[in-house]
């Protein structure tokens, strides 16, 4: 399954023509540090394209903000649509069901892609057909469908619908069709020396593989492939498999014997060498080929649940894709036809004194290899899984004060919202509110420039925000220093707050910043900014990096404020967002209500951690089972091979703790042994992937510890029952 998962992911775009000669284009600081963004304003893209013979196309594209679509009278909730350039066709090679790109000529046109076009209008052809587009910043257009877009496997640009009006932007994400040949370092560096980007910003350009790798790329409509969590993955999942074949190859040992025991009195009965070499190629082969052939039915009823795990939107068809289908069927035979040939030729050519001298000689020394090699894999992904649930619990923690918060939009972008207010309090379930400039999604972060005591300037990106009274308390926002939130503007006219990070950019403690003016620290235009109390730092969006300077501005209920941010009571959520939309409907019945819980979208935006967890957990769940089959099997041939020992052992007095401890010492030195090797490779590996991490946890023993007494007692569970049975029965029987 993850091997198919990371064949998809490797392969967007891959019969995309263009796709060697596609470069994104990215907007950042010259020193190479702090954010980027994928953004070109218009005019320096057309220079581009007409001063530099490297470039033969462009194509610009952005996503307006959009709060419905209506169509026959339904509306719907927000599709992802672009208003893209003409060029478009020329860079993804998409496929028209119906019409022509020559919609892209007429402003008012519009493609829908095939599943969207399902949606509004299910079988009919859509051609001709009028849908209003209602934007918040904007007004309601609308588009005449000139076309539906087929869909379109493994494509590196997501949305349901397209149009072309350059008038309405004026620059946007952009992607350049370089001439094949070029050199893009050179041709960066030679774009850099004309200083086309702003004061003290840079552009820069990659190319398109790693342009899904990007974090950010998910705000850009660009696929986003996730590296690391496919590299862990893909390990997991050969290691998963490195403990199913030591199984097997376990199993088949402990029972070599029994088959050339029965394949020398075949020969004596007047078979051909090749007759048994052909058995055993059967036997083996059928075994696995019928395994797989299982595992391809488990895979098509598991792919939903595997799908949301890793969160990569595949269907089963790329089983059988041109690209795939024969990386599958080698891998079928690798693990088929090969062992099935190895097995075959070897066996039917051991006599018994030579299954004797070769497997009891040498077998527990590769048992005893194989099962350590599976108590290392399963103590290091245990360990990785403990440690990631920790840096889990972690982010969860910071981002613990979103639960149970929604915010709610404004109808109209330009209108207040504060008049929702009065509906507001005859809500139950509600626990307190409070009015702002923009949703979380929507937060300005601006650069700006600090002022130390030294007199040294340093450049900073800075997040901005307004509330009005309760504000903080909604948001959880805990106080370091000042005068509490709702009662700052009966002492200051023009009051603000930040947070712990500004407070150390600017070298001042958070004391000692209460009552100061704004600008004594940073540069900006408000002069009568007062800073009223300093909070502790807070995240909006990834936890990964440090938390920015953060500036709360507070402001009361008589401006403009077209946001709300509600806390609700725990479990009344559900509750609470079903009242409002009877309310909105009453108070705006010509406009759309949209609302969004702030903890799921923290949560998308730190989807990375989430979903190395659930992998680790599952592969970590799948490796243990694996170990415990094998280590069950394993016994079971070893105890039944020493049936006779343990009977005359019994008969001349040896007691059951004294057999138990005799046929599972073997298996506790092997899992000591896979422990001590497996402790340094996965403390090593996970302070690597905690390096990531601003705040992080710290490796710990108690996961060492824990994992350590978990695969013991599971050991001694799978082994020491079948053990114990065996050393209670009657020693006259097995004799």
């Amino acid at each position: 399954m993850l091997i198919t998962i990371v064949s998809y992911e490797y392969g967007i775009e891959r019969n995309n023509p263009n796709r060697d000669q596609l470069v994104w284009v990215m907007q950042g600081s010259s020193d190479d540090s702090g954010s980027k963004w994928a953004f070109m304003k218009k005019e320096i893209a057309g220079q581009l394209k007409q001063k530099y013979p490297e470039v033969e196309d462009v194509l610009q594209f952005g996503s307006p903000f959009i709060k419905y679509v209506e169509v026959n009278n339904q509306k719907f909730d927000a599709p992802v649509i672009l208003n893209v350039d003409a060029s478009f066709p020329s860079f993804f090679p998409f496929e028209l069901l119906y019409g022509s790109w020559n919609a892209f000529n007429n402003p008012n046109s519009i493609l829908l892609s095939e599943k969207q076009a399902q949606l509004f209008f299910g079988d009919e052809n859509p051609i001709g057909k009028q849908i209003r587009i209602s934007e918040v910043f904007g007004n309601d257009n609308d588009y005449t469908v000139e076309g539906v877009i087929k869909n379109r496997e493994q494509s590196g640009i997501a949305f349901d619908a397209l149009f072309c009006n350059p008038d309405t932007k004026d620059g946007g994400n952009t992607f350049l069709k370089l001439a094949k040949g070029t050199n893009l370092q050179q041709f960066e560096q030679k774009v850099r020396k004309e200083k086309l980007a702003a004061k003290d910003k840079v552009y820069y350009f990659y190319d398109f593989d790693d342009a899904l790798s990007f974090e950010n790329s998910r705000h850009t409509k660009l696929h986003s492939r996730k590296d690391t969590l496919l590299l862990i993955g893909f390990i997991s999942a050969i290691l998963v498999l490195l403990i199913a074949i030591f199984n097997y190859v376990n199993l088949s040992f402990s029972r070599v014997l029994q088959q050339v025991r029965t394949l020398h009195t075949q020969k004596l009965m007047g078979a051909k060498p090749v007759d048994v070499r052909w058995q055993i190629f059967l036997d083996t082969f059928l075994t696995v080929f019928i395994s797989f052939v299982l595992a391809m039915f488990l895979m098509h009823d598991l792919l939903p649940v595997f799908k949301q795990v890793v969160a990569v939107d595949f269907s089963s068809r790329y089983f059988y894709n041109k690209d795939f289908f024969p990386l599958l069927m080698l891998l079928i035979f690798l693990l088929t036809v090969i062992p099935a040939l190895i097995i075959s030729r070897k066996i039917s050519r051991l006599s018994g004194s030579d299954y004797t001298l070769f497997f009891v000689t040498r077998k527990n020394r590769w048992i005893a290899a194989m099962v350590t090699v599976q108590f290392i894999v399963a103590f290091a992904l245990i360990i990785g899984t403990l440690t990631v649930n920790k840096q889990v619990n972690l982010v969860e923690k910071d981002i613990e004060r979103y639960k149970d918060v929604i915010e709610v939009g404004s109808p109209l972008a330009k209108e207040s919202i504060v008049p929702f207010e009065s509906r507001l309090k005859s809500i139950q379930g509600i626990q307190s509110y409070a009015f702002s400039e923009g949703g979380v999604n929507s937060i300005f972060v601006g650069e700006n420039t600090f002022r130390k005591k030294n007199g040294e300037e340093q450049k900073s990106n800075v997040l901005l925000i307004t509330g009005s009274d309760g504000f903080a308390e909604v948001l959880q926002l805990n106080q370091i220093s000042g005068v509490g939130w709702d009662s700052a503007h009966e002492k200051y006219p023009h009051p603000v707050f930040v947070n712990k990070t500004f407070a150390d950019v600017a070298e001042t403690s958070p004391e000692n910043m209460v009552g100061n003016s704004l600008r004594s620290y940073i540069d900006n235009h408000d002069s009568l900014a007062v800073v009223a109390g300093v909070v502790e730092d807070f995240y909006i969006g990834s936890v990964e990096n440090k938390a920015i300077p953060a500036i709360i501005r507070y402001k009361d209920k008589t401006k403009q404020l077209i946001n709300i941010y509600i806390r609700t009571q725990k479990g009344e959520t559900k509750n609470v967002v079903k009242s409002l939309k009877q309310a909105w409907a009453q108070a705006y019945p010509d406009d759309f209500f949209m609302y969004g819980e702030v903890y799921d979208t923290m949560i998308g935006a730190n989807s990375k951690i989430f979903e190395m967890s659930r992998l680790l957990d599952m592969y970590s769940l799948i490796s243990i089972l694996l170990t415990c089959f094998g280590l069950f099997g394993i016994t079971f041939y070893a105890v039944r091979q020493r049936t006779k020992e343990i009977g005359i052992r019994k008969i001349n007095g040896a007691k059951t703790p004294q057999l138990l401890w005799l046929l599972m010492k073997p298996m506790f030195v092997w899992l000591a042994v896979g422990f001590v090797v497996a402790a340094p490779l996965a403390w090593w590996l996970m302070e690597r992937w905690l390096q990531q991490f601003v705040y992080r946890i710290d490796v710990s023993v108690s996961s060492f510890l824990l994992a350590l007494l978990l695969v013991a007692v599971i050991t001694f569970l799978t082994v020491g029952w079948h053990v114990w049975r065996m050393a209670r029965s009657n020693p006259v029987e097995s004799l």
